[in-house]
């Protein structure tokens, strides 16, 4: 029962078909520890969603860890409750035909911005939409005329969102009044900037001044707002969707190729740390989603199409492979962890949405 109005759905009806029912290419999924790292905690299955036919391009935990949001190849975006394992509400976020959802955000509740469960959307049409996840209004919509917005991202206290897409502009955007504060453009022979697709834009949590963004064009463009201009680049990372986080002066980035795929990155030096061991058929794991874990930052996800895997890194064990998810039948387009926990979810073109519990007890 999917609503076509703007404003989310009521939830299923019992009678329906049951959306939690694990098809069959759910049941081949291995976890593995890997050998040569000594986990103190234990990585289980908690729950499964079942979206259908349709991909989960991307999928975001809010920020009590109650709620999972996720976004389709085919306009939807799907809300489910952890706790209950229940589907709460749908929506189809685009107007007119059918567009992919291509990212979602959780806006940070604060002092000034205190209403909950906010969630923003982008899509392939040039929009970004805001919801009020329980009672299912649409509150607000951007359209960036002509652009595909392919990723966004709040800064921390909630007032700026930043979106990057086609046109390889970077905005932001108030959050209050939602008009632009700045747009960093393109690269043109005297600014320095991005020349292809954006893919990712992420706040620096260690300085609401700054933010950094990448693409298609194997750079990671450094942004200040206050000069409203790039102040650095970092080259040697080709980013195709959530792939780029930041933690205490290090950048994440998971790139869609064949080698060099996972790599840490000095933001002060400007400069690669290193580049993280896939593993076993590492030439075929194109990275699609990537990021550092939220609460301590002691882990990184990764997800990636090609064998379709995913591999949860150490960083306290010199950032070594600890798990790997395998059997899915086919790629993984998004990862995100909680955010008072270790625990994550991922999904991808299955249509399934995983929420894995990673903790010492192995229990939720």
């Amino acid at each position: 029962m999917i609503e076509r109005s703007g404003t989310l759905g009521e939830p299923e009806k019992a009678e329906e078909v049951n959306p939690y029912e694990v098809q069959s290419t759910a049941k081949d999924l291995k976890i593995r520890e890997m050998p040569g790292v000594k986990n103190e905690k234990k990585l289980i299955l908690h729950s499964k969603f079942v979206w259908g036919e349709s991909e989960v391009f991307t999928a975001r935990i809010d920020p009590e860890d109650n709620l999972i949001a996720t976004g389709c190849s085919d306009g939807l975006i799907k809300i489910f409750d952890i706790n209950l394992s229940k589907s709460l509400r749908s929506v189809f976020a685009c107007i007119g035909e059918p567009i992919p959802i291509t990212g979602l955000r959780w806006r940070p509740s604060t002092q000034i911005n205190n209403t909950k469960n906010i969630l923003v959307s982008c899509s392939a049409d040039g929009n970004i939409s805001y919801w009020h996840a329980t009672t299912g209004k649409l509150i607000h919509r951007i359209t960036e005329a002509g652009n595909q917005v392919l990723g966004i991202d709040f800064r921390s206290d909630g007032e700026l969102l930043a979106s990057g897409g086609k046109d390889y502009k970077v905005r932001v955007y108030d959050d209050d009044t939602k008009s632009l504060s700045v747009v960093f453009n393109g690269a043109e022979w005297q600014y320095t900037g991005h020349s292809n697709r954006v893919f990712a834009v992420k706040f620096l949590n260690d300085n609401p001044n700054m933010l950094i963004s990448g693409g298609w064009d194997n750079t990671i463009q450094i942004w200040d707002i206050r000069e409203g201009k790039s102040v650095g680049s970092i080259y040697g990372a080709s980013i195709s969707g959530d792939s780029l986080d930041y933690s205490k002066g290090t950048i994440l980035t998971g790139s869609y190729r064949n080698k060099d795929q996972l790599q840490l990155w000095d933001l002060g030096e400007r400069k690669l740390i290193e580049t993280l061991d896939w593993g076993s058929n590492f030439d075929s794991a194109f990275i699609y989603g990537a990021q550092f874990s939220k609460n301590d930052g002691q882990y990184i996800i990764a997800g990636c199409v090609g064998n379709n895997q995913v591999r949860v890194f150490d960083r306290t064990q010199r950032n070594k492979a600890a798990f790997s998810i395998e059997g899915s039948s086919k790629g993984i387009y998004t990862v995100d962890f909680a955010n008072n926990s270790s625990n994550f979810v991922f999904g991808g073109g299955e249509g399934i949405v995983y929420y894995m519990n990673l903790s010492n007890s192995g229990l939720f």
